[in-house]
């Protein structure tokens, strides 16, 4: 009877042994909330009922694999970046008004700072100089500036082609478009660095206002959030009060 006993512990340790070594179900990955589009309405002012949208796709790494941008539905342009250790070092630009073949564009880094953009079909470079002190990039040739707080969002801007500078403020308690990218912080100065756009809706922290420094104006956004801090509407006018905009925020779970 003893050794029966002993013989039905013994298997009963075996039974719980096989349990424990036996398969498990791995762990759900953790979803990351990011950006899927965003739409910018013109309200009212010129082009009244425009819809400007920016799309974007994601690679296996959660980094941004491309940006397209729309005018009512129609593709202007867009550029499908290749990363190497997490830094987007080219793209490949489609213009499909242009009647240019999709080409490459490399971007230059000094000192890990954007400091070219390089255009491989009609062959030219425009370099970007960085300032320290300032914070500031400069792109060598349309001098058009970009001044970034410690976040890498653009917080204020000199337009070249205007001649009229304008600065940003953002609420950095709440979460901007960015807020989830891997490798975000390239990200503003890469898309706007070659521009003249005067609103920066790609930024890391939700934007509260532009100063219009010809007007000495003040432009405050209006925003609503979603319960997880992420901007998803924001409403502002520029131009005293002539030109009105919508910009809705829309996104996915990776």
């Amino acid at each position: 009877m003893k050794k029966l006993a002993v013989l039905m512990a013994l298997c009963m340790g075996i039974c719980s042994c096989n349990k424990d070594d036996g398969p498990t179900t791995p762990p759900e990955p953790e979803l990351l909330k990011v950006i899927d589009h965003i739409e910018v309405r013109v309200t009212s002012g010129s082009n009244p009922t425009s819809r400007y949208i920016t799309q974007f796709s994601y690679n296996g790494e959660k980094e941004i694999s491309k940006i397209a941008y729309s005018l009512n539905d129609n593709l202007l342009y867009s550029y499908t970046y290749t990363y190497e250790n997490h830094v987007p070092v080219s793209s490949m630009y489609d213009f499909p008004g242009g009647g240019d073949p999709v080409y490459e564009v490399n971007y230059g880094y000094v000192d890990g700072r954007y400091a070219s953009y390089d255009d491989t079909y009609y062959d030219y470079s425009i370099a970007f100089s960085y300032d320290d002190q300032l914070l500031q990039y400069t792109n060598e040739e349309s001098d058009n500036r970009y001044l970034l707080n410690e976040f890498d969002d653009i917080t204020a801007k000199y337009l070249s082609n205007t001649g009229r500078d304008y600065a940003y403020t953002y609420d950095t308690t709440k979460k901007g478009p960015l807020y989830n990218v891997v490798s975000h912080r390239w990200l503003p100065i890469i898309w706007y660095g070659t521009s003249n756009n005067v609103t920066n809706e790609l930024s890391i922290y939700p934007m509260t206002s532009i100063f219009e420094n010809h007007l000495s104006q003040l432009n405050a956004f209006t925003n609503t959030y979603d319960t997880d801090g992420f901007v998803t509407t924001s409403e502002f006018s520029l131009n005293n009060g002539v030109h009105n905009y919508e910009i809705i925020y829309t996104y996915i779970q990776l």
